[in-house]
């Protein structure tokens, strides 16, 4: 009985003195983690200018090659993480001519977009219906056909972005110049607005 009422009255002093010993383990203190950095979000109206050069081969003159400028506009829809849809419309002026007397006079589109992102860089492809307006010796012809591009969009503030881009174009059977073959080299600055 003895040995019973011991046993009792040690294990009671350890549970008492569990405490005590208890005090003396270091605590750490919550740990805090950095909260994430927001992912930049690309859906918005965006509107902008671009400057470039184009080139490319007529059936009827040959080559052209020039100078291009214009403006754009375009409305993004980002999906998910990842994934930004969109569409565009552009305009640019052009100086491409052959021999000075045979010039396209402008460029224009309407085009889908979709594009990968990682934060504020987005990698994509576009493509969509395509127009010119070009001349030879005085007379007007304005044809229609396709173009198909790729790019690279960085945006470098909440409501800037910065784009360089290619761009194919194709105008089959055109009125003044017959099958034509266009690229363009952009470089272009977008303002979002509504951010």
């Amino acid at each position: 009985m003895k040995k019973i009422l011991l046993s009792g009255v040690a294990a009671a002093a350890l549970f008492a003195a569990a405490p005590a010993f208890a005090a003396d383990v270091p605590v750490r203190g919550p740990v805090y983690k950095a909260a994430p950095s927001p992912v930049f979000n690309w859906t918005g109206f965006y509107f902008g200018g671009h400057v470039g050069y184009g080139w490319g081969d007529t059936a009827a003159v040959g080559d052209v090659d020039g100078f291009i400028g214009g403006l754009q506009a375009r409305y993004n829809w980002q999906l998910s993480r990842n994934w930004v849809f969109g569409i565009e419309a552009d305009i640019s002026g052009s100086d491409m001519n052959n021999a000075a007397f045979s010039h396209v006079d402008y460029l224009g589109t309407l085009r889908g977009r979709i594009g990968y992102t990682w934060d504020r860089t987005m990698l994509y492809g576009t493509g969509g219906l395509a127009w010119n307006r070009s001349s030879t010796l005085g007379f007007h012809d304005t044809d229609t056909g396709y173009a198909l591009g790729l790019g690279v969009e960085w945006a470098f503030a909440p409501n800037w972005t910065t784009k360089i881009e290619y761009m194919y174009y194709n105008f089959d059977n055109a009125t003044t110049f017959g099958d034509t073959d266009i690229s363009t080299f952009k470089v272009g600055l977008n303002y979002r607005f509504g951010y």
